[in-house]
């Protein structure tokens, strides 16, 4: 049976989780975190989509986008995965899906909610016990934030308001 369309309205906000395969690790190392930011970046660039907060776990991950009229999610999110797929399966020789499925995609309408989900992302190391205070954790767009829109995600976090 064939899957549903995915549901899409120009420039929504959508909160996105993608789980490596069978909640396997994909983000072995640093610099596969590191990868895939570059790779939201570059796609970031091309499909001029914003990018209010993320999250990179070993396992998954958890993205907060607003798209255009131009470009829905699915196919933002099938040019990161694929290509970052690709390059995980040259290092590590790898065979196979890397991500689990169908990335999961929740419709954000509201500010107020923005908020929450950022604040839940943001927390999702802690929640994991990786560590004591989302301000520990590196991977994260949480220490942009705290920092006043500083430091190392600039340019890739945005901090205006979304458009609704």
């Amino acid at each position: 049976m064939a899957r549903s369309a995915r549901a899409y309205y120009d420039k929504a906000v959508y909160h996105i989780t993608n789980r490596g395969n069978n909640k396997t690790p994909i983000f072995r190392q640093d610099e596969d975190k590191e990868m895939f930011l570059r790779l939201i970046n570059k796609y970031k660039e091309r499909f001029l989509f914003k990018l209010f907060g993320f999250v990179v776990m070993d396992n998954h991950v958890h993205l907060v986008i607003q798209a255009t009229e131009l470009y829905d999610i699915s196919k933002i999110m099938h040019c990161i995965n694929l290509s970052f797929s690709k390059r995980y399966g040259f290092k590590y020789d790898w065979s196979g899906h890397v991500w689990q499925g169908r990335f999961k995609s929740e419709l954000i309408e509201t500010e107020e909610y923005i908020l929450n989900c950022l604040e839940y992302i943001h927390n999702n190391p802690v929640r994991a016990g990786m560590v004591d205070s989302a301000a520990d954790y590196f991977w994260s767009s949480y220490r942009f934030y705290h920092n006043g829109g500083e430091g190392r995600f600039r340019g890739l976090v945005e901090l205006d308001n979304f458009e609704s």
